[in-house]
Order: structure tokens, then C-alpha cells, then sequence
């Protein structure tokens, strides 16, 4: 089912994202101290925070100096519906306005009948309640997927989803009876410019669709697998955690944020990292042939879905749900492998510098000065986010601030609740909701600042948008979120107190680059390598699965880093392999942010202007088009070149600097 006209219908969207950590101390006259020793104050003029407490939808002058307190730390779902009974009366109103749809059977022949079909008060009171019901059950799987309502929610949305889907089979087949010359006339039409890329498939002359009773039969199928759910349930929940023993003698569980806790510490060795690094695969590697097999059936369930709407491919019914390029794809794949050489050179300096014989994935979060992520307050890490992005301005502040102080944050990690980090907003009826693990750790504050990236653009494409344009799709969103990551690491690096706090901040942005294009990258290739296999008739097994993984490690690590044959089944626990070629599109976000933050160091005020009106803009023209808006093109050559040169700059520098320590 094409996801442009899913879109269009029904706005239905996900962000996920993962996350890392981080910390400090402020006092309440916003002394700054690093272990006891003053750096500075948040006042002060270029320092981590600011100036007062802020209110949302302030009219403050000095927005960028506020500080923010008494931030709220659990979601409120009764913004959504008061509670269970609310959500079942609204599921009974969208099966009584239902029926309705069929009156425009036979009408959408013209741009009158057309626009009266978008603009219907009851298919819009539709569109609003199922918007609000694609977050609500969402939200209650995220923070416990084996909690009984949440699966009886799920399932009461999934029955009213199909319902209406099957409704509304007839429409797409009835635009495109009609001739591409009548559809081209009709969508010129002035009164269906507001709806002009939503509706844009319509006169692609390369564009097909399904007849009615094909499409009805391929949304009756859309639910039969839902591998992502079992996936999640068994790895957040049901998966057994085994103990170990902290080097102090304390005993604890093991969990990936135990494991991230411990890999960024400077307080263990590399042999402790080690064996907790091992653990990590030694918990999952018993059930390797149920995540392969969990895997195959949710690949198989879009390579059905490609081959219903007659693509040659997973990835290209992929790329062509987003509207975006091919040569796209291929172009980040090969610009990952190009500066493969520079990423060696990084790693090898890294290995000399720490000291090590051996250096392994768990020993790259390891500090390489005197400086190490400190403790830190969730509010503190919220304030010195939000100084390290303001460069965008006090329009985008006021939106930062309306966000982050109503209770659509959950903050703190739970035994039940997913991993990670996302934001998630559908339609107009609300803010934005932003999920966080957040592990009171100075490194955190660029998780912060990356979910509040996208929720910042949700929230200036709902309020600019209409509601058929106001969702934008992961591969633009990535680029607002990791802007705001490059320039927070900006940010560090300019005002750090010392060398050593500066090398850790440069440090960071480097793996920022390294963890967004060529982690994911690598993890696209293996991806790709899935698809391919059960597109040729093939199945995948664990243990081939296991062996590319390592293959692909081997290939973006080089020979600086160790791979040991038990991280092969790291691939199990990568939970975007449920939405197919998703995790490419952090790799181009990475990589147009950086064009994007390099212009504003070049025009100032003029492109942070470009930028808002390119948030602004939401899913109004394709990826490409809207880039444009912030004078960045995916398909020049001076994209990638831009970019590639960022990383060996921030490399040579991180060399020079870091192995010249005092």
C-alpha cells in the first residue's frame, strides 16, 4: 500500500530513534562545578544555560538566557482520551461515521467532488480521532507491551483501522480510472493546490494502483504479521537478563542500559567492558533462530507488500513510499565506503591514545582525556541542551519550551517501558510526545536534544501545515534531529573550560558522525543483504545472518578494532529492522545537517531563516524538494563532498589536539 496516499488519508507516522547519556552539578544560583571545581556560571554570557525561568508561549525578550525548571517527567495520555471508556466511545464513532465515506463513490471525477472528500467535517472528525488513537496505543505498547490493555487497545485500533481502510478501497482506483490528461486538468485545479503533493501520485504517469478488490484483500493482509510487536514484547520483556558481578563486589542485571551505563564510564577497564560486552551476546545468541525467524516474517511481509504494487524490489517500493531518489541510496552507501580510510585512521589514533593492545566496539564510548561525562539532572541536562541549540533562534525556543514543559515527556527508564528514545506526533490534536531513557549522564543531553529536534519540527509543520501536509517522514525529520545533535557538540567544544573537556566534546561529534553514517550504513548493508536473500528465493538463517554481520564489522571497523565471532548476533537486538530501509536514513540526515550547520557558520541569519521555513514546511513537496528549502541538494556531488570533508577535518583536529596532551 503506497505510504504517500496512507499518509494523505490517515498521517500515520513513527520516529524511533536510539539514544546515548551524560551529567555535572548546578547550584541554584547557577554555579557550574565538575567534581567539585567551578567552571563557570549558566548566566554568564556564552555558558551552558541561562537566565530565568520560562514559561511556555512566554513573550520574554531574552528567550535564549531562560532556564527551565519544574519540567514534568511522565506522559499524560488523557490528552489523548481521558481514559479506556473514552477511547472505545471514539472507536464506536469513527464505525458509525464509516458508512458515510460510500457517499463519494462515483463523485471523484472532478476537483469539486474531490476537495469536498478532503474537506468533509466527518471524514476530518475521522482523521482527528484516529490520529490521536495511532499515538494513544502506541504509547501504552511503548511503556508496557504485555500490559492487557495495551494489547486489547491495539487490537480495538487495528479492527476500526481495517474497517475504514476497506472503506475507502474504492478511491484510488476511482481517481485513476480516469485518463492521465482528465487527472493532470483536475489536479491543476487552484482549489486542490493546498493538497498538491499529497495527492501528486495521481499524475505520475509511471504511477499504478491496485483495483478496489485487490486493495481490499492486501489491507485485510496488512495485520496478519505483527513480528515487530513479538519482537518487542520478547527483547524489552520476556528476554532473560542474566546477573554479574561489578569489579566493587555488587551484584546487578544485566539490561542494554546497564551495558551503555557501563561502557561510557571511565571507571572499569577494558577487560570489564569486555565481559560485559559479551554478555550483551551471550543473552540473545540462545534464541538466534527465533529473532532470524521473527525477522524473515516481518521482510517477507514487505516484500509481499512490494510485490502487490508491482515493485521490483523491497527497496524500491521502500524509496518510492518516500518519494525519494534511488540514486539517493546508492550515493550514501558509497560515500560511507569513500571515507572508510579517514574512519581507520581515527580508529588507530583512538587505540594508541587509550593505550590498548586491544580496542573493541564497548571501548569507543571510552574518554580520551582527563575529561569523562559527569553526573547530571535531568533539568540541568534539559538547560544546557537547550543553550547549545539556540543558535536557532527564540521562535524555535518558544516551540522548544511549549514541548518540553507539558507532561507529553516520560523521562526515566522502567523494567517494562521500551528502550531507547522517540518522538511521535500524528495529525494536529496535540504536542508532540517524546519518550527518553534518560541515565542522569552528561552524554544524554544529545538524546535530548535529538528527540526535541524532531519534536520541534513536528510541532512548526502542524501549526504551518495542513493536516494532509503536517507529518514529515523519517528521511527529513532525521536531519532536523541530528542538526540540533551537531550543533549542541559545537556548542561543548567552543565553550569547554579545558583541553581535556574539549577533546571529549570533539571526541563525541566525531562519533556522532561515525554512529550516524557509518554505523548505519553497515547496518543497511546487512539489511539489504536480508532483502535480497528472500527476494532470490532464499530463507535467512541465524548463522549466515551472523556471519555478514561480521563480515560487514570487519569491513567499517578495519583492523584497529577486534571483532570476536560472538557479536555476530548483535544484529537480533536491532529493533528498526522491523520498518524496512529505515536505518539509511540517519546516515543522509547526518550528512545534510552537516551541509546544513556548515552554512550557518558561512550566512548567519539567512540560513537559520531558510532552516525555519524548511521545518515549517512539514510533507508539503518531496525529501529533495523540502532540502532545497534549507539550501542543501541530496543529489549534488558538493552534498557528500561537504560532509566528507566535516569528518577528516574533525579527525585531523582530534588527532593533533589529542595526541599533543599535557
Amino acid at each position: 500500500m503506497n505510504k504517500r496516499i496512507i499518509a494523505m488519508m490517515l498521517a500515520v507516522m513513527m520516529i524511533v530513534t536510539s539514544g546515548c547519556s551524560s551529567q555535572m552539578a548546578v547550584d541554584k544560583d547557577g554555579n557550574v562545578s565538575v567534581d567539585g571545581v567551578p567552571v563557570g556560571n549558566l548566566y554568564d554570557k556564552g555558558s551552558l544555560s541561562g537566565e530565568q525561568d520560562k514559561e511556555s508561549g512566554s513573550d520574554d525578550e531574552n528567550t535564549q538566557d531562560d532556564v527551565l525548571s519544574d519540567l514534568p517527567t511522565k506522559w499524560d495520555l488523557t490528552d489523548l482520551f481521558a481514559d479506556e471508556d473514552a477511547f472505545e466511545a471514539d472507536m464506536k464513532r469513527v464505525e458509525a461515521l464509516i458508512p458515510k465515506i460510500e457517499s463519494f463513490r462515483g463523485t471523484l471525477n472532478s476537483a469539486e467532488g474531490i476537495q469536498k472528500m478532503l474537506e468533509d467535517p466527518d471524514s476530518l472528525e475521522i482523521k482527528a480521532i484516529m490520529d490521536k488513537a495511532t499515538m494513544y496505543t502506541q504509547f501504552v505498547s511503548s511503556l508496557d507491551p504485555t500490559n492487557a490493555w495495551a494489547g486489547k487497545a491495539n487490537a480495538r485500533y487495528n479492527e476500526v483501522m481495517q474497517k475504514l481502510m476497506l472503506a475507502k478501497a474504492f478511491e484510488e482506483p476511482e481517481i485513476m480510472a480516469m485518463p492521465l490528461e482528465k487527472r493532470r486538468e483536475i489536479f491543476s485545479d487552484e482549489r486542490l493546490a493546498p493538497y498538491a503533493y499529497s495527492m501528486s501520485n495521481y499524475t505520475d504517469p509511471d504511477y499504478t494502483v491496485l483495483s478496489e478488490e485487490a486493495k481490499r484483500v492486501a489491507t485485510l493482509m496488512e495485520n496478519a504479521q505483527n513480528n515487530e510487536k513479538t519482537h518487542d514484547i520478547f527483547d524489552y520483556v520476556e528476554l532473560p537478563h542474566p546477573s554479574f558481578t561489578y569489579p566493587d563486589g555488587t551484584e546487578a542485571t544485566f539490561t542494554d542500559e546497564e551495558y551503555s551505563k557501563i561502557v561510557q564510564s571511565s571507571e572499569y577497564d577494558h577487560e570489564f567492558r569486555k565481559e560485559i560486552y559479551g554478555l550483551r551476546h551471550a543473552m540473545r545468541q540462545p534464541y538466534a533462530n527465533t529473532y532470524a525467524s521473527l525477522l524473515e516474517g516481518r521482510m517477507r511481509g514487505f516484500w509481499a507488500d512490494a510485490q502487490i504494487n508491482n515493485y521490483d524490489s523491497s527497496l524500491e517500493a521502500a524509496l518510492a513510499d518516500s518519494d525519494v531518489e534511488p540514486e539517493i541510496y546508492d550515493r550514501i552507501i558509497k560515500f560511507s565506503h569513500d571515507i572508510l580510510p579517514k574512519v581507520y585512521e581515527y580508529y588507530e589514533a583512538r587505540k594508541e591514545i587509550l593505550g590498548l593492545d586491544e580496542m573493541m566496539l564497548c571501548d569507543l564510548n571510552q574518554p580520551v582525556s582527563g575529561y569523562s561525562a559527569k553526573e547530571i539532572s535531568y533539568e540541568d541536562a534539559v538547560n544546557i541542551g537547550r543553550k547549545g541549540i539556540s543558535v536557532w533562534g527564540d521562535e524555535y525556543l518558544d516551540v522548544f519550551d511549549k514541548i518540553i514543559t507539558k507532561p507529553h515527556i516520560d523521562v526515566y527508564p522502567s523494567d517494562t517501558k521500551a528502550t531507547g528514545a522517540f518522538e511521535y506526533l500524528v495529525g494536529n490534536q496535540t504536542t508532540p510526545y517524546v519518550l527518553f531513557n534518560f541515565d542522569d549522564s552528561e552524554s544524554y543531553i544529545s538524546t535530548i536534544v535529538h528527540e526535541m529536534g524532531h519534536a520541534v519540527y513536528s510541532e512548526l509543520s502542524a501549526e504551518n501545515q495542513n493536516v494532509y501536509n503536517n507529518n514529515p517522514l523519517i528521511f527529513t525529520q532525521e536531519v532536523a534531529s541530528t542538526a540540533n545533535e551537531i550543533m549542541l557538540s559545537k556548542y561543548m567544544i567552543e565553550n569547554s573550560a579545558t583541553k581535556e573537556e574539549k577533546i571529549f566534546w570533539l571526541d563525541k561529534e566525531i562519533n556522532l558522525f561515525l554512529g550516524t553514517l557509518i554505523r548505519q550504513c553497515m547496518y543497511s548493508e546487512f539489511e539489504d543483504y536480508c532483502y535480497k536473500t528472500i527476494e532470490n528465493g532464499g530463507s535467512l538463517n541465524a548463522n549466515d545472518m551472523s556471519d555478514k554481520w561480521l563480515e560487514l564489522q570487519h569491513l567499517y571497523y578495519g583492523d584497529a578494532i577486534t571483532v570476536y565471532d560472538d557479536s555476530g548476533i548483535d544484529w537480533a537486538r536491532i529493533s528498526h529492522y522491523y520498518n524496512n530501509y529505515y536505518v539509511y536514513q540517519y546516515a543522509t540526515s547526518v550528512t545534510y545537517a552537516a551541509s546544513i550547520c556548515n552554512k550557518v557558520d558561512e550566512k548567519g541569519q539567512d540560513e537559520i531563516d531558510a532552516y525555519l521555513e524548511f521545518l515549517k514546511a512539514g510533507n508539503s513537496a518531496s525529501p529533495s524538494e523540502l532540502l532545497r528549502i534549507a539550501e542543501v541538494d541530496p543529489l549534488a556531488d558538493e552534498t557528500y563532498e561537504e560532509a566528507g570533508e566535516l569528518i577528516s577535518e574533525l579527525i585531523d583536529e582530534f588527532i593533533k589536539t589529542a595526541g599533543k596532551q599535557d
